[in-house]
């Protein structure tokens, strides 16, 4: 079974995580960097990550350590995905988080929509061919770190089982330096000189893969 080691969140479950996200990413770079006055950050992020799990939920994982939620980790699974169902999604949240304009004004919403193009994916291709699993989110509420960093693990064995790579992107330097403890590399760095907030892309290679990376080596 897969991810036998983890629960896996019901959909009444996955549709309240939307306020939990807000206030777990509220001081996210990110986030900060989405919506820089944080009085109408408040108000927005909650609706931004409602919008966003529908747009994920036909192709994600939402799994945590327990029944007890103290971790999440949403994970997009790239066999999951079909590209004209997708891009319907897509349209159809760019339509409905234009309810932001009343919130942000025509300013801001312009900054959202310039910075949005910051939670693409699109940079997996330059390094994938295959399918793949994408870490969107992970989070874990106080005193249960470790236990975020279980699922990430959890993850990756998954990955050697099912023959699948992991990606992720952040745009926080300390977290990338704990993926890389965990055994990511990273890839590629997207720099932003106009923020100075840079992204970094990371992967953690299976271990057959890594093992005919030392056989081309050596």
């Amino acid at each position: 079974m897969a991810f036998e080691n983890l629960y896996q969140l019901n959909e009444e479950q996955y549709q309240n995580l939307p306020a939990r996200l807000g206030e777990a990413f509220f001081l996210h770079p990110l986030f900060c960097r989405l919506f820089p006055n944080a009085q109408v950050r408040k108000t927005c992020i909650t609706y931004f990550m409602s919008q966003y799990l529908k747009l994920l939920a036909p192709y994600a994982l939402c799994l945590a350590e327990s029944e007890a939620m103290h971790a999440v980790i949403i994970v997009y699974d790239s066999r999951r995905y079909v590209r004209k169902e997708y891009w319907r999604a897509l349209l159809q949240m760019d339509f409905h988080l234009l309810a932001l304009v009343k919130q942000l004004g025509i300013r801001d919403m312009l900054h959202f929509i310039k910075e949005w193009e910051s939670l693409s994916k699109r940079w997996v291709r330059d390094f994938e061919r295959k399918a793949y699993f994408y870490v969107e989110l992970v989070f874990a509420s106080e005193m249960h770190h470790k236990e975020a960093l279980q699922l990430v693990r959890e993850l990756i064995d998954e990955g050697d089982i099912m023959d699948m790579n992991v990606a992720v992107k952040t745009s926080d330097k300390e977290s990338a330096l704990w993926y890389e403890r965990l055994g990511f590399t990273l890839m590629n760095t997207i720099v932003d000189e106009e923020s100075g907030l840079d992204q970094y892309c990371l992967i953690a290679k299976h271990h057959k893969e890594q093992k005919s990376w030392i056989q081309d080596i050596g």
